[in-house]
């Protein structure tokens, strides 16, 4: 992946006039009428900082090509508009959206020639505003002002948000390049969930009763059948449409539980996309990675569903809603049961990757079934309050799938499950949400307000998620941290042939190889210390929440600017010193530490030396960044070592110092 990324990074900077055409193409298709409905302009927008952050596209141009492009999308279909006008409603492809046509008429009618500058930053009538103001006879002049105006704020509202993202990933590339390919895969899939389930609601709630209508021949064959499926697919009954998509989704949770069962009873373990998404999750580890997914872990922990569940009923008990209190208990009695007792007896192991203190059993994920069967039923009667638009009754799904989501992708990053028992759990928990939901729909009237529930849910879900964090954050890593033996090497065996034992590389993602680990070190870390101040050295301030404001002073010599760690095996490292060279340059070691002992008394290092230089982006940002030569600043720190006898082994093997002869 990493060498995906800096490949196309070297072809854009290779290639910027391809880069720039792109963006300009982008931009004005995304403006054109209707076509920007189905070019995802903005996110292509987005994507156009990282490179700018790199340093391989300018800033102004991009921002020129992107605004040119805008104006020109928006001024054809103007143009279009202008010159068909209505007849334009007959013509295909506008035809086959009255709908979006219409919606672009109200808006234009409501906010007049400001619709133009407004619609460029409103999702659904972007790609028609500009037709309409032409179809609704608006003066070009007055068109053309608000387009370019609107352009040149709309150009920046996208690409510089991308250029921060683009910083970001640098800093966390720096410190290890998978960190960054899990934020940037983190913030995608929650994205795509979001909207992938804003469209799915769209297309396929109108069309889940007729679709239901397909069951009624079960009737001559399966009368008990038939008569479940009239009753689900009554378009006479005021929550039809509802009734018929949980069904749907009743049928599609209970396949993909059977599926999931059959094949986590069968053979978990030797799965082949099980074990291969073990390994990825694991190949991902980083320090701030792992406090980011021990907090999405957490919110399908006991500690916040249980309390969230609790005080909903006792809210809805005190509204007298007893009815929709059963339903809510029934909910929650089944998420914080159904996985330890399905644990109990299947049996299904979790992975071993030596991690204690968890339950033995792993399907079905316990916290994912939670998380799925508490905050989907929270949706659902959410989304079946009466004083909820229909419009906006996608947004408790969304919210709840965003939640469920960030659960499953925390689990499956600790190893904690396999991926058939977080696909179990998910579809298990489908099932009793949509059941519940089914007869909740069917049996219950509506609330008048949906307004309460979310207040104390919320309330709930914020209080209960902070208690969580404030007394456990760091108990949660603790329990997902797998425990290392302790392994005792002699001196002479290490020096001969047990250095070659531990790790030669500075691992990436899935076992590709980084950085070498070309140095080893037995004994006291102080004793190296102090060998290397008297050649100049220091330790390392390393980056932090006080002293990360310094990477905002360009000013600043790089010696002053924070270390961003390093990490290998998911850990930052243990001792980092740092030989300044210059203004914008220096030398750093870092030392990791590893489970041997040399001769008991000793523990055992390994590490690297690299240089770093200081890297500017857009003169706002200072990123001390590593270089890629490991040859030059080993042969420049060995000299500075002397004094602890540095010796190889063997030729291309590392450095062993012995601090303890």
């Amino acid at each position: 992946m990493t060498e995906l990324i800096q490949d196309m990074l070297a072809w854009i900077a290779a290639n910027p006039h391809w880069a720039y055409l792109l963006i300009f193409g982008v931009a004005m298709f995304e403006s054109l009428a209707l076509v920007g409905m189905l070019v995802p302009g903005a996110v292509m927008m987005v994507g156009a900082g990282p490179p700018i952050a790199a340093g391989v596209l300018s800033f102004w141009p991009v921002m020129g090509w992107a605004v040119a492009g805008a104006i020109v999308g928006d001024g054809i279909s103007y143009w279009l508009g202008h010159h068909y006008r209505e007849r334009l409603k007959d013509m295909w492809p506008f035809s086959r959206y009255p709908d979006s046509m219409a919606r672009g008429e109200k808006f234009f009618r409501e906010y007049g020639g400001k619709s133009v500058a407004f619609g460029r930053f409103v999702g659904p009538v972007r790609a028609v505003i500009p037709v309409v103001a032409g179809m609704m006879g608006m003066e070009p002049k007055k068109f053309y002002l608000a387009n370019v105006l609107s352009a040149l704020a709309w150009a920046p509202a996208y690409i510089v948000p991308g250029i921060v993202l683009g910083a970001s990933l640098e800093l966390a590339s720096e410190a290890t390049a998978r960190l960054g390919i899990l934020a940037l895969a983190l913030i995608l899939t929650l994205w795509l969930v979001g909207w992938g389930v804003h469209r799915l609601f769209l297309v396929y709630s109108p069309r889940a009763g007729r679709w239901m209508q397909g069951l009624l021949h079960w009737a001559d064959v399966h009368p008990r059948m038939g008569e479940i499926a009239r009753a689900l697919a009554d378009p006479g009954h005021p929550d039809a449409r509802a009734l018929a998509s949980l069904a749907g989704f009743l049928l599609l949770g209970a396949l993909a539980f059977a599926l999931m069962l059959g094949l986590a009873i069968a053979e978990a373990p030797e799965w082949p996309l099980n074990q291969w998404v073990l390994n990825l999750a694991l190949s991902l580890h980083s320090p701030g990675a792992s406090h980011l997914m021990a907090a999405l872990s957490r919110l399908g922990d006991l500690a916040v569903i249980l309390p969230l569940g609790v005080l909903v009923l006792i809210w809805l008990l005190i509204r007298g809603q007893r009815r929709q209190a059963g339903y809510w208990l029934a909910a929650l009695a089944f998420g914080l049961l159904a996985a330890p007792l399905l644990g109990w007896r299947l049996q299904v192991p979790r992975p071993d990757i030596g991690l204690e203190g968890l339950s033995p059993w792993a399907f079905p994920g316990s916290h994912v079934l939670r998380a799925t069967v508490v905050y989907g039923f929270l949706a659902v009667c959410l989304a079946g309050a009466g004083a909820m638009a229909q419009a906006w009754r996608w947004l408790p799904y969304a919210t709840a799938a965003l939640l469920i989501t960030a659960v499953a992708i925390a689990r499956l990053y600790f190893g904690v499950h396999w991926l058939t028992d977080v696909l179990g759990g998910l579809g298990l928990g489908l099932v009793w949400v949509a059941a519940l939901g089914l007869s909740f729909r069917r049996h219950t009237r509506p609330a008048p307000s949906w307004h309460g529930l979310a207040a104390v849910s919320s309330l709930a879900l914020v209080l209960a998620y902070g208690l969580a964090s404030l007394t456990s954050h760091q108990s949660d890593l603790a329990l997902y941290e797998p425990k290392r033996e302790r392994s005792d090497l002699t001196a002479a065996a290490w020096q001969a042939q047990d250095w070659a034992r531990l790790p030669q590389w500075r691992t990436d993602l899935r076992g590709v190889n980084g950085q070498p680990l070309n140095l080893q070190y037995a004994g006291d870390p102080q004793t190296l210390i102090q060998a290397l101040e008297a050649r100049g050295w220091q330790v390392a301030d390393t980056l932090s929440a006080e002293n990360a404001i310094r990477l905002l002073s360009p000013s600043l010599p790089l010696a002053e600017l924070p270390l961003i760690p390093h990490v290998h095996d998911g850990h930052h490292e243990d001792l980092a010193l740092i030989k300044p060279e210059g203004e914008d340059n220096r030398l750093v070691l870092r030392l990791w530490a590893t489970p041997y002992w040399v001769d008991g008394r000793a523990p055992l290092w390994i590490g690297n030396v690299t240089a770093q230089h200081r890297r500017m982006i857009l003169n706002l940002l200072a990123l001390p960044a590593t270089g890629t030569d490991i040859g030059e600043p080993l042969a420049k720190v060995l000299p500075d070592l002397a004094a602890l006898s540095p010796r190889q082994p063997a030729a291309g093997g590392p450095w062993l110092i012995n601090g303890v002869e």
